[in-house]
């Protein structure tokens, strides 16, 4: 199982709306066959592992990280596929929360006459598979914001300003994240300003195979369309903005290159996020400025907090990175967030933060 977990995270970043999956295929004490699901509408783990396995597959114990799945969708079924090349054992990591799919998988294999396991415990599975879980629970993609932060907590030197906060290690941190992400959005005021690739990119500065999605979130403000990820082509670029937006400014942004998604401007953010999950995104890394933190934060979305703090004082010239009514309780300082892990990077320092309390449907 060990294995076929981490043939399952290859697929991070490329599956979604899909979960990702890996199976290995074991024959008297040999692996004869292995694989995992490499992009959306392309075959399932179960199938490429059969595949690799050939005739090796009969007889064969099944390791799964997510229960096969018994119905139609973009792919053939692969439980049938299972029994017909002769699996005599399934052992699955987690039961799919999918309503079309749970327990058919695992009944129809048994009605086959197979033997069916489940993992004693299900959490590392489940955690692989947070993001899609989130989304088939809630409508909204997993969201995690990344800030960048001075030792006074500042993320600019000056208002509508570009500075670099952190150093190289900031920078390698945010590479891992983006390189794990189906998407990375930022807010229209962060794209006019900065003018982000938001690409991953080597240490040579070269861009990798592949690009998490671009997303620009906004309530009626339209990018310009000279902006350099429209330029670039290195990845697929998404307005995602309400209704109210100039018509002729979204013809100029959709002629650039980019694709537009319109939500309900009363909706907020949520409505932008389920119009994410829509778009068939189940987790997307927003690289936040002040205002969408403020609105990410109030709004209870934020489902993972990274900040990465840099080694110097920005000053009282500096803008706030938080915009909203302070978490209070009383006098002292309500904390909704506990951290979860802390590391250095080189010379800066990043923290992981999660909620206390993770209400989904105060989220909704």
């Amino acid at each position: 199982m060990r294995r076929a977990y981490e043939l399952a995270e290859r697929g991070r970043g490329s599956v979604s709306p899909n979960p990702v999956v890996g199976c290995v295929l074991v024959r008297d004490g040999v692996i004869v066959g292995e694989g995992y699901h490499v992009r959306a509408g392309e075959d399932h783990a179960e199938v490429v592992a059969l595949k690799a396995a050939g005739q090796m597959a009969e007889g064969a114990t099944a390791y799964v990280t997510l229960e096969p799945c018994n119905h139609f969708g973009k792919t053939p079924p692969c439980a049938p596929a299972l029994v017909r090349t002769g699996v005599r054992e399934v052992v699955i990591g987690m039961r799919d929360p999918d309503p079309t799919v749970t327990g058919n998988g695992a009944e129809a294999l048994r009605e086959a006459g197979l033997t069916v396991r489940f993992a004693e415990d299900p959490t590392p599975f489940e955690r692989q598979n947070e993001a899609w879980l989130h989304r088939m629970g809630t409508g909204r993609p997993f969201v995690t914001v990344k800030i960048a932060l001075s030792l006074d907590g500042k993320p600019a030197l000056h208002v509508d300003k570009r500075a670099r906060i952190t150093g190289g290690g900031g920078a390698k941190v945010t590479m891992q994240l983006r390189s794990r992400s189906t998407a990375v959005a930022v807010g229209a005021s962060t794209a006019s300003i900065d003018d982000p690739l938001l690409t991953v990119r080597d240490d040579d500065g070269a861009l990798v195979g592949r690009q998490p999605q671009r997303v620009i979130l906004a309530r009626t403000s339209v990018p310009s369309p000279r902006l350099a990820m429209l330029a670039d082509k290195a990845a697929p670029v998404t307005l995602v903005v309400s209704e109210r937006a100039d018509p002729a400014a979204l013809a100029a942004f959709e002629r650039a290159g980019g694709a537009v998604v319109v939500y309900d401007y009363v909706s907020g953010i949520v409505g932008a996020l389920r119009a994410i999950a829509a778009h068939g995104i189940d987790d997307v890394l927003v690289e936040a400025g002040p205002s969408l933190l403020t609105a990410l934060h109030r709004a209870r979305l934020v489902d993972r907090l990274v900040v990465i703090t840099g080694g110097g004082f920005a000053g009282n010239a500096a803008p706030p990175a938080y915009l909203g009514p302070a978490d209070a309780a009383g006098p002292d300082l309500d904390r909704p967030y506990r951290a979860e892990e802390c590391a250095t990077f080189d010379e800066d320092v990043a923290v992981v933060w999660a909620p206390r309390v993770h209400d989904q449907e105060g989220s909704l």
